[in-house]
């Protein structure tokens, strides 16, 4: 049974999916903006439910957010308000996702490319990395269910067999994310403490066919 703050919680995290215009999506999804937004208005790290939620969502995201909290630079703050800023930009000139609360939609946009930096800050690597190298891959299809039932018994009890002894696939994030290229400014990296070497930083060009690319908006649709 959920306690009084985490049904509140909830109910906040509904509440964004529905400001965005995207009530199908997982409220999960409106949960972490939520949080983002949270913790740029206090500028502090997660807490109660919120820290919860990451822990069990998405870790990356939880290390990005403590990292600008525990950092002490108000730099590292706003470096995400820049982030969340031109995709809102974007968001108003293109008229791609008119909704009630632009800037929340502008953060939903910038959470694949947070996770991203958290996943290198959580790796200790040298240079960012992608949603990808840590997306949760889909179940497959279960196409031997659905396959004819003719044949003799024999076959039928094998196939019955094997789909009942068969193991369970994992189930999918609840905050599932875009795949997005992620490339730092110098400022995040000297607030991210990613490197002294802000230009040599610069020069690495994460995986992708066209290279370094700026912010972009996308989603599950």
């Amino acid at each position: 049974m959920k306690d009084v703050g985490e049904e509140i919680f909830w109910q906040n995290a509904r509440a964004v999916t529905r400001d965005i215009g995207m009530s199908h999506l997982d409220p999960a999804h409106g949960a972490a903006v939520d949080v983002v937004r949270w913790c740029l208005r206090v500028r502090g790290r997660p807490t109660h439910h919120r820290q919860t939620f990451l822990e069990a969502e998405s870790p990356p995201l939880l290390a990005y957010l403590e990292t600008l909290a525990t950092s002490g630079d108000a730099a590292g703050w706003r470096t995400l308000e820049q982030r969340i800023r031109l995709h809102a930009e974007l968001l108003h000139t293109t008229d791609m996702q008119p909704c009630a609360r632009p800037r929340l939609a502008a953060i939903w946009h910038t959470l694949p490319e947070l996770v991203g930096i958290g996943q290198t800050l959580l790796d200790g690597a040298d240079e960012p990395k992608s949603v990808a190298d840590f997306e949760v891959v889909p179940a497959p299809i279960d196409t031997e269910a659905k396959a004819d039932d003719g044949g003799d018994d024999k076959g039928s009890a094998g196939k019955a067999g094997s789909a009942g002894t068969a193991a369970k696939p994992k189930p999918s994030s609840r905050l599932a994310l875009p795949v997005v290229p992620v490339v730092l400014t110098e400022a995040e990296m000297k607030a991210l403490d990613l490197g002294d070497d802000a230009d040599t930083k610069n020069d690495a060009t994460p995986d992708g066919p066209e290279g370094p690319t700026g912010p972009k908006p996308g989603g599950p649709k």
